[in-house]
């Protein structure tokens, strides 16, 4: 046979062992023995180029490292530049190194001893090796394709929440796959659960898309949807946040749909919803604080809003807890005794309302371990009608038990001695005696009854109250009451005004008659002046009431001072308890002072403007803020 005839029958040969097998290394090790059958080569290498130099594909024999003349041929490849290819060394007499480009692949290596291959051979063999490269480079996608897919379909089965590959055709998605969880999720089903990827159908009724549900997030450029949506499982109905993900595809539109259960976090979010309706809605105040003696608000309610009189929950940003407190003392103590115990109840504690009013407030409270550390969970629930109820009855009480009955005792007595049948003129100074004692009961029945209608008004007033005119009209009322006492106002010619309502004027009428009927001088005096003052950071109107008398017993005083009644202090009547609660109610607070002769007494009221509606005074036909 001619040897050009040779070349191409050989050459023919070498290309039908190129391509054709399963694998890159079946490929490669199928035309490497082709090659060198066909070319009379002994030895051979298949090389892929990569970042780090060339990795054998295919070689022969199996171990480079022993063979001299491949070792040198696959040394000069790492040598070799991309524009150096093809090359031919002679390592060693009559041994021939051939290195060939295999175009976007590798390279080519081929040893033949005892002889070259001619040179029209080689230039024949760029073909060849172009086929090669291609068949390689095909067999190399088509492992790293399977080899991305085995990773895919081993991660599509590991995710623990349910999973489906589908594909749409003629607007309508059908799965293709499913993992495990999706099939026991929603059973053996070909159709997407709850929302699928087709293109947006608008109803024809309202106008809006029919395929989506409660979207969250969108992204119309690439058609990837996260979702709320409810699904019908094996169990009943269940809601997911769905995320469908395009998957990129010459052919059809390929989606992958991801479902995670959150039907429990749905029910717990209800749950917590109305737990937090409930708690927003309670009549008391409920708060979360740090520990100490200052403490940090974490979180408050409504209710502990409108029991400190805060304008909004902001009021309690940037404000430590100490704050709200009348004596930030009590608050130290009580966080040190909540750390201790890890639960309180109906602690009783004094606490000071953003617009300046002392209340009495009953918490409870128990201590819980979070990340950040332990926090107080409280409650607290507004007792100061209550406790100011408890304090009345204790001085009513006290009053009937004791006042009442000496009062009984001196009646009783008298009555015996006139049954002992004494002269007239002792007989007439008993009866007078049993006639005082009677009418004193008689005021302080009425008084008893006039402290009571001071709590059934409640708590403060919206009546501006004209401070000069009331006094004027008060002054009027004890003239002509009592033609020998006198009794002056010294007041401002401007107007003040506070919010009050009648229990103001009961409250001066009762001081300035216990300067009057308790006064000792031959004519009593009684002055009535008016000022502004700063109470607590803010504007107040104090008014004076000055007298000449003996003064207040000082135990009468410490009671009232002290807000409370003790078996070795109490006063003798009613008259400084009621101003005491009228003040209370109204906002204010009042303090005793002696005088050189006689006592000074001062009621503060917060000071407003005069241009709110007038009030009738309780059935007296006045209006409390024009003073007529």
């Amino acid at each position: 046979m001619p040897e050009r005839q040779q070349r191409v029958q050989a050459l023919y040969e070498i290309a039908l062992t190129i391509g054709g097998k399963e694998t890159l290394t079946e490929t490669a090790d199928a035309a490497l023995a082709g090659y060198l059958r066909k070319l009379n080569c002994s030895v051979g290498g298949i090389f892929r180029a990569t970042e780090d130099g060339y990795t054998p594909t295919a070689t022969i024999p199996a171990d480079p490292a022993g063979n001299a003349l491949l070792s040198a041929g696959i040394d000069q490849l790492a040598e070799l530049s991309s524009e150096a290819f093809p090359s031919h060394t002679e390592p060693t007499a009559g041994d021939h190194c051939y290195l060939f480009s295999l175009p976007d692949f590798g390279a080519l290596v081929i040893g033949k001893q005892g002889g070259e291959i001619d040179t029209a051979t080689r230039s024949a063999l760029t073909p060849l090796n172009e086929k090669l490269a291609e068949a390689c480079r095909n067999k190399l996608v088509e492992r790293q394709l399977r080899e991305q897919r085995n990773r895919f379909e081993a991660v599509f089965d590991a995710i623990p929440e349910p999973i489906a590959d589908t594909v749409v055709e003629d607007g309508t998605e059908e799965i293709i796959a499913s993992n495990a969880e999706f099939e026991r999720t929603f059973g053996d089903t070909d159709e997407t659960p709850g929302t699928a990827m087709v293109p947006e159908v608008t109803d024809s009724d309202t106008g809006e898309s029919t395929q989506h549900s409660r979207p969250i997030d969108t992204d119309e450029g690439d058609h990837r949807i996260t979702t709320e949506t409810t699904c019908e499982t094996v169990d009943g109905p269940g809601e997911f946040l769905f995320h469908g993900v395009p998957v990129a595809g010459d052919q059809a539109d390929e989606y992958i749909h991801l479902y995670v259960d959150i039907t429990d976090q749905k029910r717990r979010e209800g749950e917590l919803q109305r737990y937090e309706r409930l708690v927003e809605n309670l009549p008391i105040g409920v708060y979360r604080t740090t520990p100490g003696p200052d403490g940090e608000f974490k979180l408050v309610n409504q209710g502990l809003v409108d029991i400190l009189e805060a304008d909004s929950k902001a009021y309690f940003e940037n404000r430590s807890v100490s704050e709200i407190y009348v004596d930030p003392d009590e608050r130290a103590a009580f966080s040190d005794r909540l750390l201790a115990e890890g639960t309180v109840d109906n602690v009783e504690l004094q606490f000071e309302t953003a617009a300046g009013n002392q209340i009495w407030g009953e918490v409870s409270g128990i201590v819980t371990e979070t990340d950040d550390g332990p926090v107080f969970e409280l409650a607290l629930q507004d007792i100061t009608t209550r406790k100011e109820r408890d304090q009345q009855l204790d001085v009513l009480n006290r009053v009937l038990r004791h006042n009442l009955r000496n009062a009984l005792n001196v009646i009783d007595g008298n009555a015996a001695m006139l049954n002992a049948g004494l002269d007239d003129d002792e007989l007439q100074s008993h009866v007078e005696g049993i006639e005082r004692r009677v009418s004193n009961l008689e005021e302080l029945s009425e008084k008893a009854v006039t402290v009571r209608s001071l709590f059934d008004q409640g708590r403060s007033t919206t009546t501006a109250c004209d401070v000069q005119a009331l006094l004027m009209r008060v002054a009027r009322e004890f003239e002509d009451r009592h033609p020998g006492a006198r009794v002056v106002v010294d007041a401002p010619e401007e107007s003040l005004y506070v919010n009050a309502d009648v229990r103001l004027k009961m409250a001066l009428s009762e001081l300035v008659n216990n300067a009057v009927v308790h006064n000792n001088r031959a004519t009593p005096e009684v002055q009535l002046t008016t000022e502004t003052v700063v109470r607590d950071g803010e504007p107040a109107v104090e008014i004076v009431i000055t007298d000449n008398g003996p003064g207040i017993p000082k135990h009468e005083r410490k009671a009232i001072e002290s807000g409370e009644e003790t078996p070795l202090q109490h006063g003798t009547g009613l008259g400084l308890w009621l101003v005491y609660w009228a003040m209370s109610l109204l906002g204010g607070d009042i303090h005793i002072d002696d005088a050189e002769p006689g006592t000074r007494i001062a009621l503060r009221l917060p000071q407003v403007g005069g241009d709110v509606q007038s009030q009738s005074d309780s059935g007296t036909g006045v209006a409390v803020n024009s003073g007529d």
